[in-house]
């Protein structure tokens, strides 16, 4: 009779912790970093990784990952400036974040859970057949191997390359200029990408995009980084009355150049359209050793009556008159367009262009949402004064590169840039004339000056500055570079290098607890399990202290 009731209580006692420790068997822990998405539903934008400490970001779009980024070396992802930032200027920012839940379905879209014999990932989601594919577009591996080659360089770049004539550049640094690479490479569409080999597999292709890259580089020394300006300045003067006199209608076009009526082809009619209401200042000027200097660019209506003048050297003041630049422009209306970053890129072509690839306008059309809050045909100068300037500045002369340089071809001879690359290099990379070439396309528009019917204005500098890239150029491929090549540099990143231009679309997704996911009724939990095989255990504790 006693073994009967120790039985009877040992029964009770089993099921009682059964009962107990099975009330939340129809719930299971999903651990952050098996999130299987981390964007919210319909989310389109940038946001934080769970458990990487703001290290790590994805891009959204319509709740669907289609890229991860890691930021560099300090920096840290933060929501709230829309990119990565130095980590002590925003550990306070970084919030942890958690898996977001799955939206509520009905019935027949209800997902269900299967168990994955794979060690990452013990749980899988799957969803409705309706849910629109995540498609997560992978860089080419010439491409990382460009990436861990110009990191490798990094130093170098640095000392050789990002000096501007007073010292280290301050408006040209490196974490810019890789962001920037990054977005051309990867973000623009297919035929405005920059070039950086071919993903061949062989030494010579990814050389191809070195010599390419070397030569924007010596480029973007002669132009922004040299003045370590992000805007032109005004150095067309007219040399009168003893006195050199700058005119303020600079702005509209120097050196007999005209920025407003410079549009794009007739295949590509995306240029900004002018607007004569634009008011825009730029940040940056000309200075001349104890003077005031011409003031910096600006744009702004034409009351009919007043004119911007012009800067007198001599005097160091402003003179306001009618006074003409070179193309007999007196005022200052609609002329927003002067040069800008590293390739001192203007014209409305080129500002509508990068509106249309990764600005409000690509958000609005394309969905693309790395810069989705700036319309850069609206207010241009957020090239040079916005909270991500040392990543456009680089940006718009990427664009201008790829635009204008890299799909070069002169419609008479059929010179083709691209061709021309590959057989300077494939042939030793000896002589100037390649780089002479590169030198009248990026600042005369055409390659040969002699066969050219049109080119833009005059440069009085144009031989000085020659020499300087030609020296540039030899200097960054053989000291910075050390080409040619003997071997492949290792490919080893596994993810994007960071991006520090995008921009969340407001508001800001909410940030939802620790999910648990509903098991299906006939389901086993692990603590069902673990008190099936407690339950004999117990009894057999039981029946010894009885006893």
């Amino acid at each position: 009779m006693q073994f009967f009731s120790w039985l009877l209580s040992t029964i009770l006692l089993s099921l009682c912790l059964f009962t107990v420790n099975s009330q939340d068997t129809n719930t299971v822990d999903i651990q952050v970093n098996e999130c299987p998405n981390p964007c919210p539903w319909s989310y389109s934008g940038f946001i934080s990784i769970p458990n990487s400490n703001c290290k790590s970001y994805a891009q959204c779009r319509n709740g669907n990952p289609i890229g991860e980024f890691e930021c560099f070396g300090e920096y840290i992802f933060v929501e709230s400036r829309g990119g990565c930032d130095y980590a002590n200027d925003a550990e306070s920012d970084c919030q942890p974040v958690s898996c977001p839940l799955p939206p509520t379905r009905s019935a027949s879209e209800t997902p269900t859970i299967i168990q994955s014999a794979g060690p990452q990932s013990p749980i899988s989601l799957l969803l409705s057949p309706t849910q629109p594919p995540r498609p997560t577009p992978l860089p080419t591996p010439v491409f990382f191997s460009f990436l861990n080659f110009i990191d490798s360089r990094r130093q170098s770049i640095e000392t050789t390359v990002l000096q501007s004539a007073s010292g280290p550049s301050t408006a040209y640094t490196m974490e810019g200029l890789m962001s920037a690479l990054d977005i051309v490479v990867n973000q623009f569409p297919s035929d405005k990408t920059f070039f950086v080999g071919e993903n061949d597999g062989e030494l010579i292709g990814l050389q191809h995009g070195l010599v390419n890259f070397a030569a924007f580089l010596s480029q973007a020394m002669s132009e922004g980084i040299r003045m370590d300006s992000c805007d032109e300045w005004n150095t067309d003067y007219i040399f009168q009355d003893n006195t050199e006199k700058f005119p303020i209608s600079n702005a509209c076009g120097q050196y007999k150049r005209a920025y407003d009526l410079e549009i794009c082809k007739s295949t590509e009619p995306f240029e900004c359209p002018i607007n004569r209401n634009m008011e825009v200042t730029a940040v940056d000027k000309n200075q001349k050793p104890g003077k005031t200097g011409p003031p910096a660019f600006s744009c702004k209506p034409y009351d009919g009556s007043s004119f911007p003048g012009f800067y007198d050297l001599f005097e160091d003041t402003i003179v306001e008159s009618a006074y003409s630049n070179s193309l007999g422009r007196t005022d200052v209306a609609g002329c927003c367009w002067w040069k800008r970053g590293a390739l001192m890129t203007a014209g409305r072509c080129a500002f509508g262009k990068l509106n249309k690839y990764v600005g409000k306008e690509a958000a609005d059309n394309r969905g693309i949402y790395l810069y989705p809050d700036i319309d850069f045909c609206s207010n241009p100068e957020v090239i040079c004064d916005h909270i991500r300037t040392h990543e456009l500045r680089w940006l718009i002369g990427f664009l201008d590169w790829s635009d204008r340089v890299e799909t070069y071809v002169d419609s008479n001879t059929g010179w083709s840039y691209m061709d021309e690359l590959k057989k300077f290099v494939d042939n030793g990379m000896v002589g100037d004339a390649f780089i002479n070439a590169v030198t009248n396309i990026v600042t005369k528009n055409c390659h040969n000056l002699d066969l050219c019917a049109e080119t833009w204005g005059e440069d009085p500098d144009k031989d000085y500055f020659q020499l300087n890239r030609r020296t540039d150029f030899r200097n960054i491929m053989t000291n910075v570079f050390n080409l040619p090549l003997t071997a492949s540099p290792t490919v080893t990143p596994t993810r994007l290098l960071p991006t520090f231009a995008p921009i969340p679309p407001r508001p800001s997704p909410t940030r939802i607890p620790k999910p648990v996911v509903a098991l299906s009724p006939n389901s086993t939990s692990k603590r069902e399990c673990n008190m099936i095989v407690l339950a004999p255990i117990v009894a057999l504790v039981t029946w010894c202290v009885w006893l």
